[in-house]
């Protein structure tokens, strides 16, 4: 999730806070706000849940993660005496030469297990000349599951690789939807606050996204009986003007 979205997340959290500490301001909100509310919290479950599988699935779709180079090097380990003795029974033993060639060294994996698959299967008709010059009786077994294990983690990457996009579009949408429903709360709240400038004021702190992605301050409502103190702006002091004045 990048940083943009990841200050919106921390945005939708600062409001749901917000919404369960003035429980009491909110009581006089007209319904529809307080079902906004319940769908944003919703969403921002699920936001979290997407943005944990998005990474984790990015994670298992790299070839570390699959162990790639270990199964492709077992393939090739598998091929290699069976190549080795095929060539030199070549010309002795009649269309041995099939198996005698080792796949390109640079070739994608998914070549690999089809030539691996080939091997094995042309091997079988030479499976007893194998073995009578030193190959063990399970070698072409051996090819076939190193193949297969090359298989299931190529078969593994690309599930990741779904799966992730998955998370990513998912993400897409929840963002689209909480924005409408902030939107739509904001617009309800800013009516019921006009007459309230601390609460609105602390209302319209939480529901700004920052730039940095630093968690801005709750103001909290002012105490029952009390009146509202001044806005952070206007209690905010002006900075002092230094210098003399020129005389009209």
């Amino acid at each position: 999730m990048q940083n943009p979205a990841s200050r919106s997340l921390q945005s939708y959290r600062r409001m749901r806070d917000w919404k369960n500490s003035h429980d009491g301001i909110l009581q006089a909100a007209p319904a529809p706000i307080h079902v906004h509310f319940n769908t944003l919290d919703v969403l921002i479950g699920r936001i979290e849940t997407n943005a944990a599988l998005q990474v984790s699935q990015h994670q298992r779709r790299t070839r570390d993660a699959t162990d790639a180079d270990v199964r492709q090097a077992a393939v090739r380990d598998a091929m290699r005496p069976i190549t080795q003795v095929a060539r030199s029974l070549a010309g002795t033993v009649y269309g041995i030469s099939s198996i005698s060639t080792m796949p390109h060294y640079n070739c994608d994996n998914e070549k690999l297990v089809t030539a691996a698959n080939s091997m094995a299967e042309n091997a079988t008709i030479f499976a007893n000349a194998l073995v009578e010059h030193g190959l063990q009786p399970d070698c072409i077994d051996t090819l076939r599951s190193a193949a297969a294990a090359l298989k299931s983690s190529i078969d593994a990457r690309g599930a990741a690789k779904a799966m992730a996009i998955g998370a990513r579009d998912g993400l897409l949408a929840d963002f689209a939807e909480a924005n409408k429903l902030v939107s739509r709360i904001d617009a309800g709240l800013m009516a019921l606050l006009k007459a309230d400038p601390v609460n609105l004021a602390s209302w319209q702190n939480v529901k700004r996204v920052t730039q940095k992605g630093v968690v801005g301050t709750i103001v909290p409502p002012a105490p029952q009986g009390t009146a509202p103190s001044a806005t952070p702006a206007a209690a905010t002091a002006a900075p002092a003007v230094t210098g003399t004045t020129r005389a009209a």
